[in-house]
């Protein structure tokens, strides 16, 4: 019973969080991918078509960027937008699932009462985990960033991640004495080799277009880092209330959160 509760309410938190992320990022992130993408045609132009995509792509749109088999992309518009609202719908489902297992869980093992601050702070600890920490050493990225090779990036990733996650979890849940191992996890993926490209982030030959891009960046940084902010936090909310009321209804609970409740409701 409470598998299918976490099942169904990981559906309707995830699909609603991914909406809401998806409209902050076509408003503010979108825009500034579109603005990058259009410097980024211009130096496919400089530089020739030839010598980037081959002779046998064709035209695309803007003017435009020569597109091959091995680089499709949905189209700008409508099409876009709908394959991003596709993708945060179902990052929103999956993070919503772990959400509220491990809330579920720890609820019934009466390791953590779960209140509405809490599930706040839980957000907090997602978007920590899966957004700040791997950009403090890989910030994300607009179009026409020179990067390392993307299997080592995305080594790193997982490892920050794990490391982070562990190290929040362990800092905040086991014994005192233990608590130093959370430390040691929090610091490990930054003594570890960050693969970053070796030369200039941006390799336009104007260099207005390349402050330009710099600015754009900078930019591109600071929404996204807001948009997946106001994603987890309402993750973590809505996670804490369905876990409350819905994925745990009618289960018994451990007699401290009974107590603890019966003491909130007299309140």
């Amino acid at each position: 019973m409470v598998f299918r509760r976490i099942i169904f309410n990981a559906l309707l938190v995830g699909l609603l969080a991914g909406f809401i992320l998806s409209v902050i990022q076509l408003l503010t992130v979108t825009p500034i991918i579109l603005a990058a993408e259009m410097f980024e045609v211009a130096d496919v132009n400089v530089h020739g078509a030839d010598s980037h995509h081959g002779s046998h792509g064709s035209p695309g749109h803007h003017g435009e960027a020569i597109v091959t088999e091995e680089s499709w992309a949905p189209a700008d518009g409508s099409e876009r937008t709908l394959y991003t609202f596709i993708s945060n719908g179902f990052a929103g489902i999956g993070f919503a699932a772990l959400l509220l297992a491990l809330m579920a869980q720890m609820q019934i093992l009466s390791v953590a009462q779960l209140t509405p601050l809490k599930g706040l702070l839980w957000g907090i600890a997602g978007f920590v985990t899966f957004f700040l920490a791997p950009a403090l050493g890989l910030p994300p990225e607009i179009p026409g960033v020179e990067a390392a090779a993307v299997e080592h990036r995305q080594a790193w990733w997982l490892m920050a991640v794990i490391g982070v996650g562990g190290g929040l979890i362990i800092l905040a849940y086991a014994p005192i004495k233990l608590k130093i191992l959370g430390f040691l996890f929090l610091a490990v993926p930054y003594l570890l080799p960050i693969p970053h490209h070796d030369g200039p982030a941006f390799t336009h030959p104007d260099p207005a277009v390349v402050e330009t891009l710099m600015q754009l960046h900078q930019q591109f940084i600071f929404v996204s880092a807001a948009s997946n902010l106001a994603f987890w936090l309402l993750l973590g909310g809505l996670s804490a209330w369905a876990v409350n009321n819905v994925v745990l209804r009618g289960v018994e609970l451990p007699i401290t959160h009974r107590s603890n409740k019966k003491s909130h409701d007299q309140v």
